[in-house]
């Protein structure tokens, strides 16, 4: 709901203009080594098995590892096609480094209670993981990060240190990750798939050993370096029209179901104007009037008896002022007046249970 709703034209011709005028300002438009994406992947020890090809109505078995626990995988890569090693989340309290074997070279990792990316590990990884490779930046060519705009990835502390590294952090529109992310459209999909295959290739070699967060890392690199190719990750940046840069390179497809909601959007503003009571234009008046003499003399005996009636509206419109302010006096005294005490009931329930 929320994706089909953001999803639309507008949002997608907006976040364009404001890309171009970044890629304007710092002069980034030939640059790919420049231009990074970050996104995480959550991915399970419980992994999905492949399809199997079998007859109708047939269940074909699978053996999957029986412990379900949550790792989050955040990734990295340029325009040019270079992937920032992985950088990996495990459910703990204590980081260890078992936890990393038969790792990818540069691969690291932290932990969290839930195996989900946070404030404080997001922040860990852009300062001490990711700065250490990308290229060196200054204040006329610094360095564009595009990533979503998660709560867990937008911080004061962050920001800050961006701009004493000459990194510009750019946020995507929210819900609108699936056609303007990079990883999202080209990486994160075959890497999901790569690691299902290493995993089901792992259960069939080792039969009595299941996959654990102990040796999760070492099948989640496997994967992460094919779905980060050079290749693949040009593909993503070319298909969400990041570089080369083109704003209409997103199938307008996308936004069909975005229409839908605009469209009831538009009709209840109709019915609200319609609902509206209609204006009654108010005749001018005309200002030469012929009044005769003997109403104005009539009029003028009538002055004394005029002013009679108003003091008369006067006094009564003092009395309803004093009335007024009495009732609330009236009323807040019987808010705050105890009642008496009533004599309490005896029942027989009490008298025999001896509390009376």
């Amino acid at each position: 709901m929320q994706r089909a709703k953001a999803t639309s034209e507008v949002n997608v011709q907006n976040y364009y203009s404001e890309l171009h005028k970044i890629l304007e300002k710092y002069n980034l438009f030939d640059k790919p080594e420049r231009i990074y994406n970050v996104d995480e992947k959550g991915i399970c020890t419980n992994h999905k098995s492949p399809y199997v090809i079998a007859a109708t109505g047939s269940t074909p078995p699978a053996i999957t590892s029986g412990d379900k626990h949550l790792v989050t995988v955040l990734g990295c890569g340029n325009a040019q096609g270079h992937s920032v090693p992985p950088f990996f989340v495990f459910p703990g309290n204590r980081m260890r480094q078992e936890l990393l074997e038969n790792k990818s070279t540069g691969a690291d990792g932290d932990v969290s209670e839930s195996g989900w990316s946070n404030t404080e590990i997001f922040s860990n990884y852009m300062e001490n993981h990711i700065l250490k490779y990308i290229p060196h930046r200054t204040s006329d060519i610094p360095v564009l990060i595009l990533f979503d705009g998660h709560k867990s990835h937008i911080s004061l502390e962050l920001i800050e240190w961006a701009r004493k590294e000459n990194i510009i952090l750019f946020v995507l529109p929210a819900h609108t990750s699936h056609i303007l992310q990079p990883m999202d459209v080209g990486c994160f999909g075959p890497f999901e798939r790569i690691f299902n295959n290493e995993c089901h290739k792992f259960m069939r070699q080792n039969c009595s050993q299941p996959i654990t967060r102990y040796n999760i890392c070492g099948l989640a690199c496997k994967g992460y370096l094919h779905a980060l190719s050079p290749s693949n990750l040009q593909s993503a940046f070319r298909k969400t029209g990041i570089y080369p840069y083109d704003p209409h390179m997103v199938d307008r497809s996308n936004f069909a179901p975005a229409q839908v909601f605009i469209q009831e959007d538009s009709t209840e503003e109709t019915c609200e104007t319609e609902d509206r009571e209609p204006v009654h234009e108010i005749e001018p008046v005309e200002k030469d009037i012929d009044v005769p003499v003997e109403e104005i003399e009539i009029n003028i005996n009538n002055v004394g008896e005029n002013e009679h009636a108003l003091t008369i509206n006067e006094t009564q419109e003092k009395t309803v002022a004093e009335k007024n302010d009495t009732f609330f006096e009236d009323r807040e005294k019987n808010l705050f007046k105890k009642k008496p005490r009533t004599k309490q009931r005896r029942y027989l329930s009490k008298v025999v249970s001896g509390r009376e």
